[in-house]
């Protein structure tokens, strides 16, 4: 799947169901049937489970929205979403059942100017800044 050509790149409230698949993490870019590039990456108001997959990491050339808020994500957040320094704008993985610290690595995000969600999770530390 280096190449995903789709009509709709974002999915909300679609009720998507069950473990995000590792394969997505695989896209190296999401366009549109007009060959319009998207940097966005939604997955919100679902029914996802499970926790989310390192893989996502791969997804380096996300550029805007990233969120998987909504979910029933639970485990820890993936280190490997650090590599995500591309993205400018809204981060979220808020109001899931994610546990244990926030990865040092989401520091390196530091291209984002604004929308950082991590609430109503079960996380155990502060917003690392390195």
């Amino acid at each position: 799947l280096p190449h995903v050509t789709a009509t709709h790149a974002t999915h909300p409230n679609s009720l998507a169901a069950g473990a995000i698949p590792s394969e997505l993490g695989l896209v190296t870019e999401l366009v549109t049937g007009g060959g319009k590039s998207w940097g966005t990456y939604f997955l919100t108001s679902n029914m996802l489970t499970s926790s989310a997959p390192t893989e996502l990491g791969g997804l380096i050339k996300m550029t805007g929205f990233f969120s998987l808020r909504s979910n029933s994500l639970s485990a820890a957040i993936p280190t490997e979403l650090g590599k995500l320094d591309q993205m400018s704008f809204a981060f979220g993985l808020s109001s899931n059942s994610l546990s244990s610290t926030i990865p040092t690595q989401l520091g390196q995000l530091d291209q984002m100017s604004s929308d950082f969600y991590l609430a109503s999770n079960s996380l155990s530390s502060t917003i690392p800044t390195q």
